[in-house]
């Protein structure tokens, strides 16, 4: 998902959830209180990767689907 968003030129901040136990734990109050991770959580699934775009938390599922998601919300500046 990186790669389409540095090819679009789209701005976001990359959060490692192994990184440390905060970022984790930040992670995991998103997954468990979104709808968004319903199913994953239900699979006991991680529900990686996703985005969230202003308040909407969205579980991305391939290049094609965030490239979506960039025409969807209009991240890209034309």
């Amino acid at each position: 998902m990186k790669e389409v968003l540095s090819k679009n030129d789209i701005k976001y901040m990359y959060v490692d959830v192994c990184e440390s136990v905060g970022k984790l734990k930040s992670f995991l109050k998103i997954r468990d209180t979104s709808e968004a991770h319903k199913e994953a959580r239900e699979s006991h699934r991680a529900g990686i990767p996703c985005i969230v775009i202003d308040d909407d938390v969205i579980l991305v599922s391939g290049a094609e689907h965030m490239q979506q998601l960039i025409d969807q919300y209009h991240l890209k500046e034309e």
